[in-house]
This record gives C-alpha cells, sequence and structure tokens, in this order.
C-alpha cells in the first residue's frame, strides 16, 4: 500500500487497500464516504519521525492507522 499525491498535493490510496486493511468491502467504504462517515487525519511526524506522516481512518465502526515515508510507502500499520 502507498500514498500518491494528486494535482492539488493531497494524498490520495486506493479504496480497494483501505476496504481490505478496514476488514469491509469497497461498496461499503465507498458508500460510508458519499454519506460522510468516514474522516481521516493526517499527522505530519516530527522529531525522530521527522518525514514520516501518520494516517488515521474511521468508518462507523472500523479504524485502521498507519505510518508512511515521505515517498508515500506504508512503513506500519494497525487496526484500532
Amino acid at each position: 500500500m502507498r500514498l500518491d499525491l494528486d494535482l492539488r498535493g493531497s494524498w490520495l490510496v486506493d479504496p480497494r487497500d483501505l476496504a481490505a486493511r478496514l476488514g469491509i468491502s469497497v461498496a461499503y467504504l465507498k458508500r460510508q464516504m458519499s454519506l460522510g462517515h468516514v474522516t481521516s487525519r493526517l499527522d505530519p511526524g516530527r522529531d525522530e519521525d521527522e518525514g514520516r506522516s501518520r494516517i488515521t481512518i474511521r468508518v462507523v465502526t472500523a479504524a485502521w492507522e498507519g505510518i508512511f515515508d515521505r515517498e508515500g510507502v506504508l512503513i506500519s500499520e494497525r487496526r484500532l
């Protein structure tokens, strides 16, 4: 899994990868997104984590967190 930047500089992730990590179907993820029930948070790394980013995604009862390097490569992850 990796993050990619869009033309505006926003991070993008493949919904198939994200749904699998959340333990839900892509259709359910997309439906929850259309209803506004998906939240995301991006926290930039500090100090020893400089250059890394923590992404937290929550969908109703499922949540996932990933740590990415500055190139957008997933370093570690966990379900919350």
